[in-house]
């Protein structure tokens, strides 16, 4: 029994520190793409509708900051949260997959707004750097924070501090199948 738990917390252990380095590799990818782009390529939409690589870009790091890792930090500093909610069927399943499934989401139309055009690589290559940063900052306090602490997910339920921080990643994830479709579309 005691082994049993000890493999159990040790297993944890190993599952929690690494979501730093899950979160650097996934924005490592963001970083390298970067660098094979023109700016006319990051600018470039490949058709009426869709987005530019710019503009997938500019998405996931106001996700990130303003949505993913908000919430994160709300639930660090028990902002507005609520005990003894849990996620929906549908958060259950995307942790258990560990990711997005590979369909295309529709925005809720309340903020179903085209993100604007990058002025250049070089803005958001500092934008997402800042972006990192901010992810180490409440990654830090991860550790130590109450599970029980959590705010609902307009699609998947209540969410604690670490459930926010590793969606955020997922969520990053999930738009690189974006990027490698715009890609192969405009010849990237």
């Amino acid at each position: 029994m005691f082994w049993n738990h000890a493999f159990s917390v040790g297993l944890l252990y190993l599952i929690d520190k690494s979501r730093v380095m899950k979160f650097e590799k996934t924005l490592g990818i963001y970083f390298s793409k970067l660098e094979g782009y023109s700016e006319e390529q990051f600018a470039e939409k490949p058709n009426d509708g869709t987005w530019s690589l710019g503009q997938v870009y500019v998405h996931t790091i106001l996700a990130n900051d303003h949505f993913f890792l908000k919430q994160a930090e709300r639930c660090l500093n028990k902002e507005d949260t609520q005990r003894g909610k849990s996620k929906n069927n549908g958060g259950r399943v995307l942790f258990l997959i560990n990711g997005f499934p590979n369909i295309k989401f529709k925005m809720p139309k309340s903020v179903e707004v085209p993100p604007r055009q990058p002025d250049n690589i070089s803005s958001i290559r500092e934008k997402l750097q800042r972006s990192l940063e901010q992810a180490r900052i409440i990654e830090g306090g991860l550790d130590s924070s109450d599970k029980d602490e959590k705010i609902k997910h307009p699609a998947f339920g209540f969410m604690n501090a670490q459930e926010w921080y590793r969606m955020s990643e997922m969520h990053f994830r999930h738009h690189l199948r974006q990027l490698k479709r715009i890609e192969k579309l405009i010849g990237a």
